[in-house]
């Protein structure tokens, strides 16, 4: 029987791959967002919004665990 360590619930693991497309794509929606509004801010919110939401349907679908 093999022993296997299992990880506690409370920790992420999300490969280079994964965190390398999230911050990728979060830098081009803020770019983009902050030239056609013209507001930092509001590039800012959207690009937390953004990450956010990947985030969170990485988790759901279960792409984070190896």
């Amino acid at each position: 029987m093999t022993y296997s360590r299992r990880r506690a619930p409370s920790t992420t693991s999300m490969d280079l791959t994964s965190t390398a497309i999230l911050l990728a794509t979060c830098v081009f929606f803020l770019i983009g967002l902050t030239t056609m509004t013209g507001s930092l801010l509001l590039g800012t919110l959207g690009c937390l919004g953004l990450a956010a939401a990947m985030t969170t349907s990485i988790k759901m679908v279960g792409l984070d665990h190896h």
